[in-house]
């Protein structure tokens, strides 16, 4: 089973939090960490890759800061871990063939298909699961 690393969980909080404040001016780090519990330093190294893959744009002097560099329905959640993770694998290449090459290949498309939805379409979900009423007995 893979794992997707704390780099990639915070990276896709940062840009997600970033998507939140979308036309409102950079944020700075330091209010996204304490936000998320996500040590500043790291934080910062993340958000200088996103930068470079152009999914954030920095901004300098007092009122500077992070911000996205597209629209959050043109940035895709493979946008993100991909370039923080790397390529994601269920099964390394050479341990697909085999009599279950056509499940790990199945499974693969499928979380492809959950990291094909945009950094927009994981906001309007998570408000739709945040409104879902709760029921404990």
């Amino acid at each position: 089973m893979f794992t997707i690393s704390a780099k990639g969980v915070y990276g896709l909080t940062a840009v997600i939090e970033l998507a939140l404040n979308y036309n409102n001016g950079p944020m700075q780090i330091r209010d996204i960490a304490e936000t998320h519990g996500i040590p500043q330093h790291y934080l910062e190294q993340l958000l200088v890759i996103l930068k470079k893959a152009g999914v954030v744009e920095s901004y300098r002097g007092s009122r500077g800061g992070y911000a996205l560099a597209r629209d959050p329905k043109q940035i895709k959640v493979v946008d993100v871990m991909s370039n923080l993770e790397g390529r994601l694998e269920v099964v390394t290449e050479q341990k697909r063939n085999g009599m279950l090459h056509f499940f790990w290949n199945r499974l693969e498309r499928e979380i492809g298909k959950a990291l094909d939805m945009s950094v927009e379409e994981i906001i309007l979900e998570k408000q739709t699961v945040d409104r879902l009423p709760m029921y404990n007995i």
